[in-house]
């Protein structure tokens, strides 16, 4: 008995660590018989593709293009035709033409002087004066105008949204790369939550199937009468007690794989099949990387695609505020066409006159009481609330970075200390199980180094995890991460909804930046978003 239990902990362990990142079953996704398990490229493949985050993104490049193509409309020629068509009731129309005239002329008949009878009478003719005229008053009338209209000065408001729908359509490209990444780090940390679930879900089924085998080896003792009953039953509460665990470890490596199906817009329908919803391939190896923490400061402060939207925001805020002071400015704008109508003394929609126009029109806001003075004090402050925003950024990504050094520094720290542990515990597991077998030892010290050595390859795997997740949590933080972002890039591995123009300027974000000189900000703009934010305490290593 003593030597099946000690081959049988040395094979299980074994067969353990060689097959931890071994895909567990055949389903694939959806619980679909004969799909292979998911890899990590092929689980980020999947989440570029069809993101929730990434889709949302690509939208809003989308909208803010649009906006570019509105701003832009202000500063071109705007070409309108209008028309017009009226009929009107000829009771109307006469009625309203005696009303103007209300009287007659006094004709005397050719050659005869003006004559007044005695009775009163003379020789004058009544004439109504609307006789004089076209009897026949128009009832149908109509026009149409072709109007070319161009603005000529707002005191540069609108070329100044221009600039700013570029700028901000520049964010938006910005922010999908941080999107990008960011995604990429969630699906790496999930996708290897899931390998070590798998892991602890073993551990904790060979801590069971070792502590049932001591279970049957005291029960075996105890039929022959070599050992209490105590034995027994210390062996079966110490199985039923890690028998929770065993459950626990299995629920959330569960919950790990639908977290994974959810972040991949795998529907629900898929995946609540089977009871391995989303089956993965993959072992918790990692190549260590090298890192300098100073390096990466300075790599993470002109990298990170969040600081380049963030300082692209500042340049907005500054557009607005020259959008803001322009409404001091006096607006110009002039207008051409040429225009048709029936002609208005013929009832013949066919009789028509035509010419051209031309005119220059503009206003001036000489006191609007305080409107374009309260504007530019909010845009003045929307500019500095972005600067503020921006340095706490900077502030955060440096975090970011200290954050994951140290987690580096700790997972390959800890993951040493992890191993030594299982080589320790596992030497204590079997010099206990021969002091047992021998009769100088207890059967208490064999299941403390059971438990022991559970918890002991619980850390291993757990450490070498945390040292997975502290690389992606670097590559986040450092803009560095290369692989999966030439997958989006180059591999094609991105929306369908991404237009191939789109794509270009995608990849041109990922090096360039918002004070280039080919950006739409101007060098006063550029110079103005460099200023530290109003109430900024300076410190010497700024």
């Amino acid at each position: 008995m003593r030597s099946s239990l000690i081959a049988l902990i040395g094979i299980v362990l074994f067969a353990n660590a060689g097959t931890a990142g071994e895909a567990v079953g055949t389903v694939g996704i959806g619980g679909v018989g004969g799909r292979h398990p998911l890899t990590i490229v092929e689980a980020v493949e999947l989440a570029l593709r069809q993101s929730p985050t990434v889709l949302n993104q690509v939208q809003e490049l989308k909208r803010t293009s649009g906006l570019v193509f509105s701003a832009q409309a202000a500063l071109l020629p705007q070409l309108t035709s209008t028309g017009s068509y009226r009929q009107v009731e000829p009771t109307l129309v006469q009625s309203s033409t005696t009303a103007n005239l209300p009287f007659d002329l006094v004709l005397v008949p050719q050659n005869q002087p003006f004559i007044v009878r005695p009775n009163g009478t003379t020789n004058a003719i009544g004439v109504p004066v609307n006789s004089l005229f076209n009897s026949t008053v128009p009832t149908n009338t109509w026009n149409m105008q072709v109007t070319v209209s161009q603005l000529l000065y707002d005191g540069g408001a609108a070329v100044a949204n221009r600039r700013e729908a570029r700028i901000n359509e520049d964010a938006a490209y910005y922010t999908l790369r941080d999107t990008i990444d960011l995604l990429v780090e969630n699906v790496r940390t999930q996708f290897y939550q899931i390998i070590l679930d798998r892991a602890l879900v073993q551990v904790q089924e060979e801590s069971v199937n070792l502590l049932r085998s001591q279970l049957d080896d005291q029960q075996s003792r105890y039929d022959a009468g070599t050992v209490p009953q105590f034995n027994v039953l210390q062996a079966e509460s110490s199985l039923q007690n890690q028998i929770p665990q065993l459950i626990s470890a299995q629920n959330n490596y569960r919950i790990a794989q639908v977290t994974l199906a959810k972040t991949l817009g795998i529907p629900a329908d898929r995946q609540y099949v089977t009871d391995e919803p989303l089956p993965v391939v993959g072992s918790l190896d990692a190549t260590p990387i090298k890192y300098d923490l100073a390096d990466a400061l300075v790599t993470a402060r002109a990298n990170r695609p969040s600081l380049k939207a963030q300082r692209s925001n500042i340049l907005a805020a500054v557009e607005n505020v020259s959008v803001a002071k322009a409404g001091y400015q006096p607006t110009v704008s002039a207008n051409a066409g040429l225009e048709v109508e029936e002609n208005p003394i013929s009832n013949n929609m066919r009789n028509t006159v035509n010419g051209w126009f031309f005119g220059v029109s503009g206003s001036w806001n000489i006191f609007d009481g305080g409107n374009t003075y309260g504007r530019v004090k909010s845009a003045s402050a929307s500019l500095e609330e972005t600067k503020v925003t921006y340095d706490d950024s900077v502030r955060q990504v440096e975090l970011d970075v200290s954050t994951a050094v140290d987690n580096l520094r700790q997972g390959q720290e800890t993951i040493v200390a992890a191993k030594k542990g299982v080589d320790v515990s596992l030497e204590s597991l079997r010099l206990a199980n021969e002091r047992l077998a021998a009769g100088t030892g207890t059967q208490l010290d064999v299941l403390n180094a059971q438990t022991q050595l559970t918890t002991s390859r619980s850390n291993f795997f757990t450490a070498e995890f945390q040292y997975i997740s502290a690389i992606a949590q670097y590559q986040f933080a450092t803009a560095t991460e290369v692989k999966y972002n030439d997958l989006f890039d180059e591999s094609g591995y991105h929306p369908k909804t991404l237009s191939s123009r789109e794509a270009k300027k995608t990849l041109k974000s990922r090096s360039d930046s918002p004070l280039d000189n080919d950006k739409p900000a101007t060098r006063k703009a550029k110079a103005i978003s460099l200023t530290p934010p109003e109430g900024k305490v300076a410190f010497p290593n700024d």
